[in-house]
């Protein structure tokens, strides 16, 4: 029987080979691949699925998609890692000219010159909106020097004492001239300039607030589908005059010349030659890239793809101007059937259920608007747990900190050398300047860690006690631990906004898992006859628990106190694209911007913070032991 299975599945093998490299499963010959730059926002990838539909259809290419940040993917194609990028936003990436001027890629033109960027707000702040009955708010708000008479309702949740301005996506050179921008008019003292994280974590910041009719207002940019959608208003400026007097915030934001890119390898072939001249006449606008991402929001779960396909029948004259060979125009043109492509059910999985994930979508927005007064109330909370931890940090002074770790690595280890090796470790992170930033760290994750016990110990405890109660939780918290910690950070935007308390949350549903799991597992490893033992001498079921069951499951539960804390350390950077500020968000800003030199001093403080607080819980663990074992 073991020979015919091991027959059969040499056969299916080798069928499955011979489809593969025969060309069964793809009848199309490739003239090679393009890599597209996918920077992470709608406008460049539904660039890129018009640009890839085109060269695929009218010239023999297969494309792909390359994703990462606006200035990584700016470097890998200096360096010939992609291919092409649809959108290289100019004043955004720092060394832009510098390689331009270089040499190290190609310039094809301008895809679109007609954007704009500054402080946008809704417009119900402004005007109201009867239908939904939002009264004005700011009604003599129409430019960003009228700010000052606002912060009161743009309030910071973090710091109600100010007001918060959505600042731009760290590591865009634009957010260092809305930080100008911001000091010149004088809002520095009146608001937190809050950087977000992440282009995402932005959106989703003001989609949430213009979802449940809050005051916001934050740096934006077009074309993008939420300006396409959302009725915003662009408060006014200075009138752009010049590059010097725009860098330091004393005007309007010009329109950035969006150019398309080649790496010079893709360039410098002649196979390339005929595409690379389409790249040079392919030019859009705002307008026509608004329409094309309003289209998708007006039809979920359209791709991209499907979406160029309508762009292009709906504007094909488009490709006439694009595509010079009447052939190739023709061939793009005959492509633009929004055909199903035909499976090969041999390869291919069959079928697909048809999961409405817009509805699911729609139905959390409407619980997070409906609960808004819980959530709120929540957040305020945790900001104050936050600030509280904050503040007992800011007034320890350094050498009170050093002294402090000094001891309990002495203590712990009763080794002089050990404390001196943590204090030194500890001193290095003031000596390259992020001593307060890891002040913000600490803020976080001793508050998602005081969280998590407070909430981890009593549901182990409560799950020690029953198998059935046991084997409900173990498939949840295996879920919760396997999740990818992406994922946690949409609920906590949505229900709590940005900044450090849905940091918190994401990173305590994160970390909470290993405190329950072990102090589940270490209660119900205690030797049975020792528990028989304790109850014969008449101790009740609480007694027996709190002298006896917990005492000697305390290493065990101390590991658990231990992974929760590591765990909750590497939700640090993770975190920071939600803004969360701290060292995380110095490693992401780096990691934008990709300055190693100051990822790698941020990467190192972060790595020392964990390390210290890592053995200081081992020393607790062995301590613990010790005493478990009469010694």
């Amino acid at each position: 029987m073991k020979r015919v299975l091991s027959v059969l599945l040499t056969v299916v093998l080798a069928l499955g080979i011979c489809v593969q490299f025969t060309g069964c499963g793809n009848s199309s010959s490739s003239k090679g691949e393009i890599k597209f730059a996918d920077v992470g926002w709608d406008s460049v990838r539904f660039n890129n699925a018009v640009a890839g539909l085109i060269a695929q259809s009218g010239y023999g290419y297969t494309w792909s998609e390359t994703s990462g940040s606006t200035p990584i993917m700016h470097e890998a194609l200096t360096k010939g890692e992609i291919d092409v990028n649809m959108e290289e936003w100019t004043d955004n990436i720092q060394s832009y000219a510098v390689d331009l001027k270089a040499g190290l890629f190609q310039e094809m033109g301008t895809n679109f010159d007609d954007n704009i960027q500054g402080f946008y707000v809704p417009r119900y702040v402004i005007e109201g909106d009867a239908s939904r009955g939002i009264e004005p708010m700011a009604p003599d708000l129409k430019t960003v020097q009228d700010l000052k008479k606002y912060a009161s309702l743009f309030k910071d949740p973090e710091n109600p004492s100010k007001g918060r301005i959505y600042g731009a996506i760290p590591g865009w050179e634009v957010n260092e001239i809305m930080k100008k921008k911001v000091s010149f008019n004088g809002l520095d003292s009146m608001y937190n300039y809050f950087q977000p994280g992440s282009d995402s974590a932005l959106s989703a910041a003001f989609t949430s607030a213009y979802q449940k009719g809050e005051p916001i207002v934050g740096y934006y940019w077009s074309p993008t589908w939420l300006l396409g959608k959302l009725d915003m208003v662009l408060l006014d400026d200075v009138p752009y005059t010049d590059a010097a007097s725009y860098k330091e915030g004393r005007t309007a934001c010009p329109s950035v010349d969006v150019t398309i890119a080649t790496s010079n390898s893709f360039a410098n072939n002649p196979n390339n030659a005929d595409y690379c001249s389409f790249l040079k006449r392919y030019r859009t606008s705002s307008a026509l890239i608004n329409e094309a991402l309003a289209y998708m929001q007006d039809n979920p779960g359209i791709s991209y793809t499907d979406t160029a396909k309508w762009f292009l029948t709906k504007h094909q004259d488009l490709v006439n101007q694009w595509v010079q060979d009447p052939d190739k125009a023709e061939a793009v043109k005959a492509s633009l059937g929004l055909t199903e492509k035909k499976k090969n059910y041999f390869l291919e999985f069959p079928f697909q259920l048809p999961i409405d994930v817009t509805s699911f979508d729609t139905s959390v927005k409407s619980f997070a608007s409906s609960g808004a007064a819980f959530f709120n109330a929540q957040k305020n909370g945790i900001n104050s747990l936050i600030s509280a931890i904050s503040g007992i940090l800011s007034i320890i002074p350094w050498w009170l900190m050093l002294a402090l770790v000094f001891i309990a690595g002495w203590k712990m280890n009763h080794k002089i050398r050990t404390g001196v090796l943590y204090a030194v470790l500890l001193s290095v992170i003031g000596m390259i300047g992020l001593w307060d930033m890891m002040y913000e760290t600490l803020s976080i994750v001793i508050a998602s860690v005081l969280i998590s016990l407070l909430l981890g110990l009593p549901i182990g405890v409560l799950i020690s006690g029953s198998d059935r109660a046991n084997r409900i939780v173990r498939p949840i918290l295996d879920t919760m631990q396997t999740m990818p910690v992406f994922v946690y950070l949409i609920p906590a935007v949505l229900f709590f906004g940005l900044g450090k308390a849905p940091a918190v949350i994401a990173t305590l549903v994160y970390a909470i898992v290993p405190v329950i799991r072990l102090t589940s597992h270490g209660i119900r490893q205690v030797d049975p006859e020792v528990v028989e033992a304790a109850k014969s001498f008449g101790s009740t079921r609480m007694q027996t628990l709190w002298k006896v069951q917990i005492p000697q499951a305390m290493p065990t539960i101390l590991t658990g106190v231990n992974q929760t804390l590591m765990m909750a350390m590497s939700m640090v950077v993770t975190c920071s694209m939600i803004g969360a500020s701290g060292l995380g968000m110095e490693v992401l800003i780096s990691v934008n911007r990709i300055e190693i030199g100051r990822g790698l001093l941020a990467g190192s403080a972060v790595v020392i913070v964990a390390i210290l607080m890592d053995r200081m819980t081992q020393g607790m663990l062995k301590k613990g032991e010790k005493k478990t074992d009469g010694r």
